[in-house]
This record gives C-alpha cells, sequence and structure tokens, in this order.
C-alpha cells in the first residue's frame, strides 16, 4: 500500500498519502447502485489492512469453528463453507465452474491468500485487474460480484469462529 503501489490508470484507484487505497468517488459512483453494502466510496486503510492479514492468518491455521475430523485441512473448511453457501444461494452460478471442487477450492484459497498478502504492496492493482480478467473469461457478470462478495463476507464470518468481531465486519 502507500507510494508502492503504482496506479496506472488514476481514474479508478487512488493510494493516500497515509497508505490507503481505494476507488475514486467517481468510479465508485457508477457501481452504487450495485453495492449491497452502505460504502460510498470503498477504501482499505492500514488499520484494514492488519485487520485482514490477522484475520486470514488466523483462519488458515484453524479456528474454533474448524472441525479437523470433518474438514481436515482449515483451507477446505473454508472453501467447502463458500461453495455450498454459494451454490445454495446462488444455483445458476454453478455451471460456471467447471473443474472439481476441490481443485477449484484450492484456487479460491490461494486467491484469497495472494490478495491478503500482497495488500499492502505493489502488486494489488495487478493482481486485482488479473483476477477481473480472468473471470470475465469465465463468464461473470457484474451482479454475480454482489452475491460472491456478500457470500465471502458470510464465510469469512463462519471460518472464523469466535474471531470474528464487529471490527473485522
Amino acid at each position: 500500500m502507500g507510494g508502492a503501489v503504482s496506479v496506472e490508470n488514476a481514474e479508478i484507484i487512488y493510494v493516500a498519502g497515509d497508505g490507503a487505497i481505494g476507488l475514486t468517488e467517481p468510479f465508485a459512483a457508477r457501481f452504487e447502485n450495485d453495492m449491497p453494502f452502505d460504502i460510498k466510496c470503498p477504501v482499505v486503510t492500514r488499520k484494514h489492512e492488519a485487520l485482514i492479514k490477522e484475520n486470514w492468518s488466523v483462519i488458515s491455521q484453524g479456528t474454533s469453528a474448524f472441525d479437523a475430523v470433518k474438514h481436515m485441512t482449515p483451507a477446505k473448511f473454508f472453501y467447502r463453507t463458500f461453495y455450498n453457501i454459494l451454490f445454495e444461494t446462488a444455483p445458476s452460478l454453478r455451471p460456471i465452474f467447471r473443474s472439481s471442487m476441490t481443485v477449484q477450492g484450492k484456487s479460491l484459497a490461494g486467491i484469497i491468500n495472494t490478495l491478503a498478502t500482497v495488500i499492502n504492496g505493489s502488486d494489488i492493482v495487478w493482481a486485482a485487474q488479473e483476477l477481473a480478467k480472468r473471470h470475465l473469461k469465465y463468464g461473470a457478470k457484474k451482479d454475480h460480484y454482489t452475491a460472491v462478495g456478500q457470500i465471502l463476507l458470510q464465510t469469512l464470518e463462519i471460518v472464523s469462529g469466535d474471531k470474528w468481531t464487529p471490527e473485522i465486519s
């Protein structure tokens, strides 16, 4: 985050002097009606960065919600929970996912780990853009992002167990 982030298109993403990174107000305004949360201009601050990293680290190691007998690994617990909720909530998305759920799940856990890791580095913009490009090729639509975002937050709350706090949400 901060000055290390290279922003090719400053009309979309900005970096503040304190290291916060976010969407510019004009760009965010284009999606205001599609955002399910009361956030006018999404910004990730240093405090958010620390919370994201800490929470993902705890999830990756296994929380009070993790049952090793049932799920074998914390990553499997995370991705099984995510895809179970996703396909129950939005069954029309199931055909987009053509590979096995184990392969897909490992990919999802890897993507979340990468994004949580590079959130403070110069690669966050590139990583997010590449992820978006890949998902366009898979057939992802704008309205899918709302469902996936809400389900991701729901999943993170579930798998965080007693480590989930109002501050994280």
